[in-house]
């Protein structure tokens, strides 16, 4: 700070010039706008990189959990029965003309209907995997816009994000 009177340098802690004598008073308004000035553009972090490497290590592990964890346990069920109906039709076709119609026909009803539930199982299946994926990219797609918005400003020595 400088003395109004002959312009020599005064430490702020001094009321009085020692060059003059001269009683210098400090207002209150001058040291609000000296901190006020002092802005600094600090990062949130150094290297944004990592971030979009982290978040798509994660994604990846996201999908892999996504395919291995919906299994086909519940298809593979309905389609060895089926395969089981199947063989013991073909062992016994020709029991089944001796036998009379209704066996066939039983055979063939049973066979369709784990047929059916095998392929509705699939469905649902692919139907949990493509929405695990839609998931999974979606979360991508937030993390990196989200990294892109931020910065951080060091105001009156508060951090405010924006």
């Amino acid at each position: 700070m400088k003395c109004p009177e002959c312009g020599t340098e005064v430490a702020d802690n001094v009321n009085v010039c020692p060059s003059c004598g001269y009683e210098v008073v400090q207002s209150e308004t001058e040291a609000v706008e000296d901190n006020t000035n002092t802005t600094a553009t600090v990062p949130v972090y150094k290297n944004k990189k990592y971030i979009g490497i982290t978040l798509c290590v994660v994604a990846c592990i996201m999908l892999i959990v996504a395919f291995t964890r919906i299994n086909n346990d519940t298809y593979s069920f309905y389609k060895q029965h089926y395969e089981e109906c199947m063989e013991g039709y073909a062992e016994n076709s020709a029991n089944a003309r001796n036998s009379g119609s209704w066996f066939s026909g039983t055979y063939r009803y049973i066979a369709s209907e784990y047929e059916d539930m095998a392929k509705d199982d699939n469905k649902k299946i692919w139907e949990y995997r493509i929405q695990a994926i839609v998931l999974c990219l979606g979360g991508i797609a937030c993390g990196v816009i989200g990294c892109k918005f931020i910065k951080v400003e060091k105001a009156n020595g508060i951090s405010k994000v924006s």
